[in-house]
């Protein structure tokens, strides 16, 4: 009886990879891998790190609980309100509520919205939480050119704190920080299209003055995308600084009906945050971490010890950045563009063949479609079933991709940042597990 069951348990153990081969090939297959995919790491998201707040309440305005603070009422009702008079000096939780949010104005934009419709505050929110995993399958896919990797990269953001902040921030009233995310995400998708690149880069400086850090970051991967041409490149760092400097100057031109800029909370308790830095450091990149490291070994490597230190340096100041408030782990849902960074300087230079197709690309083929449209008809079904004989061969796919080496590493990120989630939410609920994960579901369970 004994040896059967040892028959079966080492039977089983032979085909759990082939199992999870044969499932990524599932989701990388076919013309719909990007919902496949963002729906997978949509259920991930949800399981590990946290559930929306609109499942929890539902989706009518005033079904929000606990109400929003008093500042986010008034930019819900009037977005160029200036709430500095709601700032409350002598209760340090609520000066956060208070003359910080007058200048997020696209953020208030969006829950002025949201109210007119009598829908949850948190919608917009939870919108950009579906960018922002949205944002790891499209840019993973941009720089590596590799399904898979796109899928892990998605699945590494799922398991960030800042898929947390996005969908309930533990159920906390912020409903701004997911906006401002969501927009960071946004930014990061439409690299190649400048225009809209611009736009979205300018309206995301309105969501969350953190967010600047995130532009910063997608400029340091802009850098680093080796398989875009200088010219290119240069031009998207061009636009993002122009887009940083013009938020600067309309900001200080609405100062004039604002107050003052209120500075007064940064570095306000240093020596308490500090004792955070642990945490910082974790949430900043998670399992990601990895990643970072292989960035700056294999730069090393190949005699780039600028990028090296330039992502040593970089990734250290988005910890101390951190640090300057009290809310760490907010703070560090900002930094996740350096995973992009980190991405793009581990892709090797592709091939034409292996590249995406361009924005150009595809209005040249377009037309061509069109010119011969009839032979293109005929010759579909032989097309379409090489191209899905291709895609549904995973396993074959990773050997034969340069970027194989990169597959372990990447799954392995997504699965420590999944799984360390939950312990985060842990420690900022001080040992009592917040109400929306798989650990309260077992325990509730369990009880």
């Amino acid at each position: 009886m004994g040896h059967s069951h040892n028959t079966g348990f080492n039977l089983l153990l032979p085909d759990l990879p082939a199992m999870i081969i044969r499932f990524l090939s599932f989701i990388t297959a076919g013309p719909f891998w990007i919902c496949k995919a963002w729906l997978l790491s949509l259920f991930a998201a949800l399981s590990f790190s946290c559930v929306p707040t609109i499942f929890r309440d539902g989706v009518g305005w005033d079904d929000a609980n606990p109400p929003l603070p008093p500042a986010y009422e008034l930019k819900a009702d009037q977005p160029l309100a200036d709430t500095a008079e709601l700032t409350i000096p002598e209760n340090p939780g609520a000066r956060s509520h208070g003359a910080k949010l007058t200048p997020r104005v696209f953020s208030a934009g969006c829950l002025f919205i949201v109210k007119q419709l009598n829908l949850h505050p948190y919608l917009p929110a939870s919108l950009g939480g579906c960018l922002f995993l949205l944002s790891g399958i499209i840019s993973g896919y941009s720089i590596t050119g590799d399904r898979k990797l796109a899928l892990g990269v998605s699945l590494i953001l799922a398991g960030l704190y800042a898929s947390n902040a996005c969908f309930s921030m533990n159920f906390e009233p912020k409903p701004f920080d997911g906006v401002a995310i969501g927009m960071v995400a946004v930014t990061l998708m439409l690299i190649n299209r400048p225009i809209l690149f611009s736009a979205s880069a300018f309206l995301t400086c309105w969501t969350d003055e953190r967010a600047i850090m995130s532009l910063v970051l997608i400029g340091i991967t802009v850098f680093l995308l080796i398989n875009m041409d200088t010219k290119v490149r240069q031009n998207r760092g061009w636009m993002l600084a122009g887009a940083i400097l013009s938020y600067i100057i309309s900001r200080k031109l609405l100062e004039a009906i604002w107050s003052p800029t209120d500075l007064s909370m940064l570095g306000e308790n240093l020596l308490t945050s500090t004792a955070y830095f642990q945490l910082a450091g974790w949430s900043c990149f998670e399992g990601a971490w990895i990643l970072l490291a292989m960035a700056v070994w294999k730069s090393w490597q190949n005699r780039s010890p600028l990028v090296s230190f330039g992502i040593v340096i970089v990734a250290l100041g988005c910890i101390g950045s951190c640090l300057i408030v009290l809310d760490v782990s907010r703070a560090s849902c900002f930094a996740f563009p350096l995973i992009f960074a980190a991405l793009a300087s581990l892709t090797p230079e592709r091939k034409n063949e292996e590249s995406p197709k361009s924005s150009e690309q595809t209005i040249k083929h377009s037309e061509s479609r069109k010119r011969n449209s009839k032979v293109r008809k005929k010759a579909k079904p032989e097309l379409s079933v090489q191209n899905h004989e291709k895609s549904n061969d995973f396993d074959a796919n990773i050997a034969a991709s340069q970027t194989n080496y990169l597959t372990g590493p990447v799954f392995l990120a997504a699965l420590i940042s999944l799984i360390s989630t939950n312990w985060e939410i842990i420690m900022a609920t001080v040992m009592s597990p917040c109400p929306s994960t798989l650990i309260w579901f077992i325990q509730y369970l369990a009880n």
